[in-house]
């Protein structure tokens, strides 16, 4: 019988059942049944976060507080708002503009954190010289259009030091392809770019 289970939750793709299903104790069939899709649930869970959280490619944090002494909030916007992404569902693109120092890539990484770990969204995150790197890669290979289409696929893209480097003509004609691509998706779901833009302290939600 063992043998049968083993060879079933691994038909079934049903990993935590297949290796754990001994270990759970109940006093009812049920009881018995919903721990293991409990647990099963669990690890699908954590595994997809996972998943998101290194496809996101985000900088790390160090757990510090973030400073929101010098960070200027327009009217309809808040704190919360920014932190649980909710521009986000509501299609709207956030652009942090602040001298060097100020947490603008910070703020950026707690938003695209928040995404992942408490709503599931798919994240990505660039340098802008590192996007257009990429770009201009895929270009010169021939996989422009594959590159697209996992941008495509993304909650949230989230670019960093967009006016820190300046960028030669095919490669600023390219990042300007992608950032129309993302615009034309958003009619049809939820493709924000957050963008982290040098300059001077201040903090602006174009809408």
């Amino acid at each position: 019988m063992h043998e049968k289970i083993q060879a079933y939750t691994k038909r079934l793709k049903l990993s935590w059942i297949k290796e754990h299903f001994r270990e759970v104790e109940a006093t009812t069939h049920e009881e018995f049944l919903l721990k293991l899709f409990e647990a099963e649930i669990q690890q699908r869970e954590e595994r997809r976060t996972n998943l998101l959280l290194t496809q996101a490619t985000l900088p790390k944090v160090r757990g510090k507080t973030y400073d929101w002494s010098e960070v200027q909030i327009p009217a309809g916007m808040t704190r919360d708002i920014l932190l649980n992404g909710e521009f986000i569902e509501r299609q709207e693109n956030a652009i942090f503009y602040g001298g060097v120092g100020a947490g603008k890539t910070y703020l950026a990484t707690l938003i695209g954190l928040n995404a992942i770990q408490k709503f599931g969204k798919s994240v990505k995150f660039y340098t802008v010289a590192g996007l257009v790197n990429r770009l201009l890669e895929a270009n010169e290979k021939g996989t422009l259009s594959k590159l697209f289409k996992q941008v495509e696929k993304l909650d949230c893209l989230i670019l960093d030091e967009l006016s820190y480097i300046p960028l030669h003509k095919q490669g600023g004609e390219l990042l300007f392809q992608v950032i129309r691509c993302v615009m034309r998706q958003k009619a049809s779901s939820s493709q924000p770019i957050s963008s982290s833009v040098n300059g001077t302290t201040s903090l602006a939600i174009p809408f």
